[in-house]
């Protein structure tokens, strides 16, 4: 059974619509959750930590309801979006108060919450006041505290905001680490780059709806009928015009562009799989070497861009 489990959820916030009908399975492991902000990342890590309950369809997480399953708080740690720190605390009281609040023993939870800071590099600060901290340190702090208590299931909203590379090359390999042992670890997202290096169990939301989920691969079989552009460069430029003539006789090319300038055609197609698989004949056939075929739909982001139509990333 999935450790995560939205059936047809929808989230309404008077007449605004927060998320409609999502359904999703979040098994152990890590899963990126894709989307612009506003897309309603935040509203579905909410109903999975209990803070809000769904309007409409049910949210289960490890078989419980969130939202009445007090229990439940204690096998899940969050890293919100936002800063909630007490500024006048140091890193190592601020993780100390909160295992306090869960029924730890004073000398236990300085104890762990050392470790737990130390083991996110900040063994030589976690003393200093958090207003001191810079945003990296901030993030690191808030990561801690949501994981010294060794929680069975990890929710990170925008966990890379504003983190410095270092900062974002040490939490991304911890989270992969955590992810190895068995814990399930959803993080959101509106950094493209990141969610790619991290996992290939990805989540597309825009709007509020689920767009697309799978990895990379599921994503573009289910987008095959969204056009997209490919680029052919023929190793003799003499071909150019010829293989784009011959290429618009095929129902599957929408249209060609030559650009002698750059030796390329630009092809638009809005059957990917059957283009794919029938211009190797055609260049055989037509006896034309090539010396690069390109794609533009190799990247997360361009099959992003593609599904919701042009949207902008904030």
């Amino acid at each position: 059974m999935s450790e995560i489990i939205l059936d047809q959820v929808t989230k309404n916030y008077g007449k605004v619509q927060g998320i409609s009908e999502i359904s999703i399975n979040v098994d152990p492991g890590l899963t990126g959750i894709l989307g612009p902000n506003g897309a309603g990342k935040s509203t579905m890590m909410k109903m999975i930590l209990g803070l809000a309950r769904p309007s409409m369809g049910a949210v289960t997480v490890m078989g419980k309801d969130p939202f009445t399953d007090w229990e439940q708080r204690n096998k899940i740690g969050f890293v919100p979006e936002f800063d909630c720190f007490y500024e006048h605390m140091s890193g190592l009281d601020y993780v100390s108060y909160f295992l306090r609040m869960h029924n730890y023993e004073k000398q236990e939870a300085e104890e762990m919450a050392r470790a737990s800071l130390s083991e996110l590099g900040l063994e030589d600060s976690m003393e200093r006041k958090i207003r001191t901290y810079s945003k990296g340190m901030r993030q690191k702090t808030k990561v801690a505290r949501a994981t010294v208590f060794d929680p069975e299931i990890l929710i990170m909203d925008e966990p890379f905001q504003g983190a410095d590379p270092s900062t974002r090359h040490l939490l991304m390999n911890k989270m992969k680490e955590w992810s190895e042992k068995g814990k399930t670890i959803m993080i959101s997202s509106h950094i493209l780059h990141d969610v790619e290096n991290l996992t290939d169990r990805i989540i597309l939301i825009n709007n509020g709806r689920m767009l697309a989920s799978g990895d990379r691969h599921e994503i573009r079989k289910l987008m095959d009928h969204i056009p997209r552009q490919v680029k052919i460069s023929p190793i003799d430029k003499a071909n150019l015009r010829i293989l784009a003539k011959r290429m618009l006789d095929e129902e599957w090319v929408r249209a060609a562009r030559v650009n002698e300038e750059q030796g390329e055609i630009l092809l638009e197609t809005d059957r990917a799989e059957t283009f794919y698989l029938e211009l190797p004949k055609i260049l055989q056939k037509e006896k034309i070497a090539v010396t690069k075929i390109n794609s533009d739909d190799d990247s997360l982001e361009s099959l992003y861009d593609k599904i919701v139509g042009g949207s902008q990333w904030k």
